[in-house]
């Protein structure tokens, strides 16, 4: 089934190509047709082998994305390490993030959540992230999503995003009303009905405002409708300045508002050359910021400006890939460096802290402070303890 954003390309190599094929089909196909999705996963993993033993005399340095190896085994570290091949793990989420603080895994809903299920997910992201630890010479992770590691990794925004993608003067239609563009990958996740609902009471304020939502489209429609907004509202509940679609934005030059616990945070995170413009405010205060650069328009072209500016100059595809090689020459500032020891923040990603509290809550009274995976920094395990206790009307834990 082909990629409905349609993202990415397919390989030059026939053996790579035919390892795609098959993987694409294995993850289409549903698990009630069980005997196929055995088949598949079988074919899948066995091939994988395949494409090691060619990646092994093709290539020097292995990159792998979203924690996982071509065959996803500890023979396959072991026989790169062997092979004095580099390795280097980048992570980009619920990767590595504690599934107890990622509404990706675990979403607000009616019912009660899954804490087996949970506990579970916790111990192997834990052991997961500790075998890549062994094995890697770098990782390169995110601050707010790095509670796990126990080796200094590269901080994720000394890096970047690379995208060349969008090119664009950054002017929108000209209009009467304010054009303001969600495209969220997972309605859920990005607080979607709470983004409409703030929209609703702005509107009815008599804002002249154009709410537009593309959702399930074409990476190209997401593209279009980039080039003609006024600016973006990214996600509610975001432990990150800039991801991806509020990046895609900022090479538009179109400013985005993204809300996030880790907004009170971020800036002992983050080095000042590597903070990414954008409005990143408290989920209570997202209104606010909306409001604000639909009444501001020359704060709304300043701060696109700004947004455009830094992703045009830090994080290029040419930009990002530079800073990769200096990785494989072992020409590393030291300030990009981090030390997981100075992680502190528990409120995760994609869910109001009142769920993250529950989900903590429940997990430590079943399993004990232990199966937070955290045992290793005291200060951030406390930090959990105290998020547990936080009653479920304050959002000032």
């Amino acid at each position: 089934m082909p990629d409905a954003f349609q993202y990415g390309s397919k390989s030059r190599v026939w053996l790579f190509r035919i390892w795609q094929r098959i993987g694409a089909a294995r993850a289409s196909t549903p698990r009630h047709r069980l005997f196929t999705k055995v088949v598949l996963v079988f074919l899948h993993n066995l091939w994988g082998w395949f494409v090691l033993a060619r990646a092994l005399f093709g290539f020097d340095a292995f990159f792998f994305l979203y924690g996982q190896t071509i065959t996803n085994s500890r023979l396959e570290l072991w026989l790169l390490k062997r092979a004095y091949k580099r390795i280097v793990f980048i992570y980009v989420g619920s990767d590595s993030r504690p599934p107890f603080i990622d509404g990706g895994r675990f979403p607000l809903s009616d019912g009660a959540p899954d804490i087996a299920l949970v506990n579970v997910l916790a111990r192997q992201c834990k052991r997961r992230i500790r075998l890549h630890e062994k094995f890697a010479d770098y990782l390169v992770n995110a601050p707010a999503t790095a509670q796990f590691h126990e080796r200094k990794f590269i901080n994720w925004f000394a890096m970047g995003i690379p995208n060349d993608s969008v090119q664009s003067d950054g002017q929108p239609l000209s209009s009467d009303c304010v054009r303001i563009l969600h495209s969220p990958s997972n309605p859920a996740v990005k607080g979607s009905q709470e983004i409409h609902t703030i929209i609703d009471r702005l509107q009815k304020k008599g804002y002249p405002i154009k709410f537009v939502k593309v959702e399930g489209m074409p990476y190209e429609v997401v593209l279009r409708e980039l080039s003609v907004c006024d600016f973006v509202v990214d996600q509610l509940y975001s432990d990150s300045p800039l991801a991806a679609f509020a990046s895609e934005a900022a090479f538009a030059g179109k400013p985005a508002v993204v809300g996030g616990y880790f907004a009170k945070a971020v800036a002992s995170y983050l080095q000042p050359q590597d903070m990414p413009p954008s409005l990143f405010v408290l989920p209570a205060d997202i209104e606010a910021a909306i409001e604000r650069l639909v009444i501001d328009r020359a704060f709304r072209l300043e701060l696109g400006a700004k947004a455009r500016r830094f992703v045009t100059t830090h994080w290029t595809a040419k930009a990002v890939a530079e800073r990769y090689l200096k990785l494989l020459n072992d020409d590393i500032p030291e300030n990009w460096w981090f030390d997981p020891m100075d992680v502190r923040y528990v409120r995760g990603c994609g869910m109001p802290q009142a769920h993250a509290s529950r989900l903590v809550r429940e997990l430590i009274a079943r399993y004990g402070v232990r199966s937070l995976q955290v045992a290793d920094k005291p200060e951030l395990e406390q930090a959990f303890v105290r998020l547990a206790a936080t009653p479920e009307h304050r959002e000032d834990a």
